[in-house]
């Protein structure tokens, strides 16, 4: 019989990712979640493992030469990689792996049964990173590589993502722009960074309806971001008709968050997760995946998650 519980993820090893004094995407951050997290019952939330990604899994989303990069940026100690914005240590390139395979065991228990839903606490983000550049915190793409690994590994033909980070995921629109298999949806506020997720941008060629943006005006609220879902994110999704559905969890559209322009409280993260939840039982058999992107005030990234994370539980009945 297949588990109906929903499986959580976090480890300290993530926390040697260091990004320097006073930088947002923080290990401090990241102690506070872990500990929220901890406090969730094991017999409700069963602990999911770590593992480290290979170098195949992570081209299965980014090009070699991007992976040879990222690897020759650390082990020379820089302290940002060369694409962009991403500070990085000698820890990093080790992390960013371990944040990917959590990501893909998380996809595997699903796939097996032995959890309905999982919820990764990894860093660092992953949902900027193009196919060959590392932006906005992000190194490696940790959804990007599981939709490919769910249809490479396990053979689906229908993967959803949906993004609901107050900034856009670029990287993750980039890398399936012209991919038919995976839709990629985002809600986030409009005229930030990375400035990309217009409203108009729906996919090319065979992925033509493969992209669905809903960019929010800033200081707008819960209210409108579910009212855009129901209205447009649903049916879309209901049209898609996915196998799985993963989640780019962002938690810095909470309100007071110091990198976004969003007023959610946690119960618009309840909303989103109840309607995804509810999306995955219509088509997927109730399989979710959720990755942490961004949250950046560390009492509203933890209050939000676990939220989403007790919610994912109530949705699986």
């Amino acid at each position: 019989m297949k588990s109906k519980l929903t499986g959580i993820h976090y480890d300290s090893c993530y926390e040697a990712h260091d990004t320097g004094p006073g930088h947002p995407e923080s290990a401090e951050r990241y102690r506070v979640l872990r500990a929220a997290l901890e406090e969730l019952p094991v017999e409700e939330f069963p602990r999911l493992p770590r593992r480290t990604a290979t170098v195949a899994e992570v081209l299965l989303a980014h090009e070699a030469h991007y992976h040879d990069l990222v690897y020759r940026d650390v082990v020379s100690c820089s302290d940002v990689l060369r694409t962009g914005d991403t500070n990085i240590c000698p820890e990093s390139y080790e992390v960013a792996l371990e944040a990917s395979g959590a990501v893909l065991a998380a996809v595997d228990a699903v796939m097996r049964g032995e959890v309905l839903r999982a919820f990764c606490a990894v860093r660092p983000p992953g949902h900027h990173a193009t196919r060959a550049r590392g932006m906005g915190f992000c190194i490696f793409n940790h959804v990007a590589i599981a939709a490919n690994y769910l249809r490479k590994q396990h053979g689906l033909k229908r993967i959803a993502i949906v993004d609901w980070d107050v900034h856009h995921g670029n990287g993750t629109e980039e890398i399936f722009y012209e991919e038919p298999e995976v839709f990629y949806l985002s809600l986030h506020e409009a005229g930030i960074y990375p400035f990309t997720g217009r409203a108009e941008n729906r996919g090319a060629g065979k992925g033509v309806v493969g992209a669905l943006n809903l960019p929010l005006k800033h200081a707008s609220g819960g209210t409108t971001a579910l009212a855009a879902w129901d209205e447009f994110a649903g049916p879309a999704l209901d049209g898609f008709k996915p196998e799985f559905v993963l989640i780019s969890a962002g938690f810095d559209a909470r309100v007071r968050d110091p990198l976004g322009g969003l007023e959610w409280e946690d119960e618009t993260f309840e909303g989103l997760t109840e309607r995804v939840c509810g999306v995955a039982e219509k088509w997927a058999g109730g399989k979710v995946v959720a990755s942490l992107e961004g949250g950046y005030w560390p009492p509203g990234l933890a209050s939000a998650a676990v939220a989403c994370v007790r919610e994912m539980a109530k949705s699986s009945g």
